[in-house]
């Protein structure tokens, strides 16, 4: 009966060592283990870090900033190099003088403040002048308004010298919404302004502010603008000229962020706080590798989502994920670390050493063997 019941303990044993591999607790990712990575539930292709690979993705990236803007969105510096003029629309305030004849400019020489002495746009674009009548001012530029008005007074006057300007600029808003330290209207006067301007007018960004994009709203349709190609590039074309009734939104860094997972001091979540993250910066940001458990010689970037250009890096599609990896035992690995630059959303993974993961099955399987030879004892005595 003894014998048995220690045959048993001893099958029993074995059985759990054998199964160790398929009761292997937490994370053990190894892409390049895959028979078919196309023939996945979500294909993907398997990239080795090399130099070439990172010049690459870098020209890449050099690539999308120097993509001309879509949707009609011109860079500011250009509209202020083509010239611009200011339209007059309902609810401006302008101020019309007509010289040496004040009676004009300011009938009755009364002593009236800024806007009751100017002619005010009516909500229907109208604008009333003596001698002049009601005529249509929506949409007019200040010259176009001059010499309508001189030409009707010369009805009354002859050879009229008339100049007008804005005392009050209304009728062109543009709101500013999301992480800006004042969020609220501003008022579109007669020199062009980008993205940058209006940020600026209203505090700078905030803490929880998107350093990568921004959202432009326009004629019910939505544009992002890349902020991390006009903050980190300079590429200034990104400074969007804005137009009356556009809604710029900037978004909070919910969505900038990496995940670094696997055998690393802290797993979580790494915002990227500034424009550029390497991904040695965000393993140090987790604390860094495991000096016991990691395989240094395994680490993996996951990186989703459509891939332009990447026929230029593998024989893939651009629907399929690329799962980049590098072995930073080596000193070039650490150096090409430094310059690989992640993306939003990228998933860093830091693979264990296989005598991390048989520690871990017999520290799984201990207790149970434990309490089998103690049984085993207790039977035996």
């Amino acid at each position: 009966m003894k014998r048995i019941i220690g045959l048993a303990v001893t099958q029993s044993v074995a059985a759990l060592l054998l199964s160790g591999c398929t009761i292997l607790p937490g994370l053990n990712v190894n892409p390049a283990s895959d028979a078919d990575q196309r023939q996945a539930s979500l294909p993907y292709t398997l990239l080795q870090i090399t130099p070439s690979v990172i010049a690459e993705l870098e020209e890449r990236a050099a690539e999308r900033a120097r993509l001309p803007l879509e949707g009609g969105l011109q860079p500011v510096e250009q509209v202020r190099s083509q010239g611009y003029d200011y339209r007059v629309g309902p609810g401006d305030v302008l101020n019309v003088v007509v010289w040496e004849h004040p009676e004009l400019t300011n009938p009755g020489n009364e002593l009236r403040d800024t806007q009751s002495a100017g002619r005010l746009v009516g909500p229907d674009g109208v604008m009333f002048y003596p001698y002049v009548g009601s005529f249509q001012a929506a949409g007019m530029t200040l010259a176009e308004i001059r010499n309508f008005i001189a030409e009707n007074l010369q009805r009354v006057i002859r050879t009229p010298q008339v100049d007008v300007r804005i005392l009050e600029y209304r009728s062109q808003r543009v709101f500013v919404t999301g992480e800006v330290q004042q969020p609220g209207v501003s008022v579109i006067d007669d020199t062009p302004r980008g993205i940058l301007d209006l940020i600026n007018e209203h505090g700078g960004l905030t803490e929880l502010a998107s350093q990568r994009i921004a959202v432009l709203s326009r004629n019910q349709e939505s544009h992002l603008v890349n902020l991390h190609a006009l903050h980190a590039r300079g590429n200034t074309q990104f400074n969007v000229a804005v137009q009356a009734g556009d809604v710029l939104h900037i978004p909070d860094n919910s969505a900038d962020k990496v995940f670094v997972l696997g055998e690393v001091g802290q797993q979580g979540s790494v915002p990227i706080d500034r424009h550029y993250m390497s991904l040695t910066e965000a393993i140090a940001g987790a604390e860094g590798m495991d000096v016991l458990s990691a395989d240094d010689a395994s680490v993996f970037v996951f990186r989703s989502g459509v891939q332009p250009g990447v026929s230029r890096l593998c024989d893939c599609e651009p629907e399929e994920a690329l799962v980049f990896g590098l072995d930073l035992s080596r000193a070039d690995g650490i150096l090409l670390a430094e310059r690989f630059e992640l993306q939003p959303r990228d998933v860093v993974y830091v693979s264990s050493t296989d005598f991390a993961r048989y520690n871990r099955v017999v520290n799984q399987i201990l207790p149970t063997v434990s309490t089998l030879f103690q049984l085993d004892r207790l039977v035996t005595d």
